[in-house]
């Protein structure tokens, strides 16, 4: 199991987590309350569209068109909260005195009875000095559906992106995380399709 899929079952019981589990890294856990702080900030009423970098936030203006479907792939799935964070220009997060797991950049939507989410925010980067590719974390929760973690955001014109990502994502088909970037009037677009794990 590598650590994305950890963390896909890990998180459905992240509330839980109130003291360290056998077996469980640190960070790991520690990233798991961060995710949880960071749903006491979600607003109270959500849309299918948001924005995630504010409109004076400095970067390559980018929208992530998304859907989200059942675990047959094929069903949409309406009323899920989506939360997605990334880095900014810079491959940073937030200023690193606010501690680890701490995401400026980050919004939620709700998906229409189509499945469809949108968010308006700028391109990230990658981490400064690291051979990570620039992505977007993605989560998803609903009624009946504990939180997961979602397969993230690669962009297919990233020369980090490494040949296994590209791999994996050609075999994941429509499900895919290395999406294709397209520009329209000066506005990066992208369009990703996620699947509900299953059981989810």
């Amino acid at each position: 199991m590598n650590r994305r899929d950890f963390l896909v079952t890990l998180s459905a019981a992240s509330a839980a987590l109130a003291f360290p589990v056998a077996g469980v890294e640190a960070q790991d856990v520690e990233y798991l309350r961060a995710l949880e702080r960071a749903q006491q900030e979600r607003p109270p009423v959500l849309s299918w569209r948001a924005r995630i970098a504010p409109k004076d936030e400095p970067g390559i203006p980018m929208v992530i068109h998304g859907r989200v479907f059942k675990s047959d792939g094929r069903t949409p799935a309406s009323g899920i909260i989506v939360f997605a964070y990334h880095t900014d220009r810079t491959g940073i997060y937030a200023d690193r005195s606010k501690g680890p797991h701490v995401w400026r950049l980050r919004g939620w939507a709700q998906t229409d009875a189509g499945g469809h989410f949108e968010f308006e925010t700028i391109r990230p980067a990658p981490y400064p000095g690291r051979a990570t590719a620039a992505h977007v974390h993605i989560t998803l929760e609903g009624s009946g559906l504990p939180r997961q973690t979602a397969q993230g955001l690669l962009f297919d014109d990233d020369p980090i992106v490494t040949p296994d990502e590209r791999s994996k994502s050609a075999r994941d088909g429509v499900f895919g995380d290395v999406r294709k970037v397209e520009v329209r009037d000066g506005v990066q677009h992208v369009t990703a399709n996620f699947r509900i794990a299953s059981g989810g």
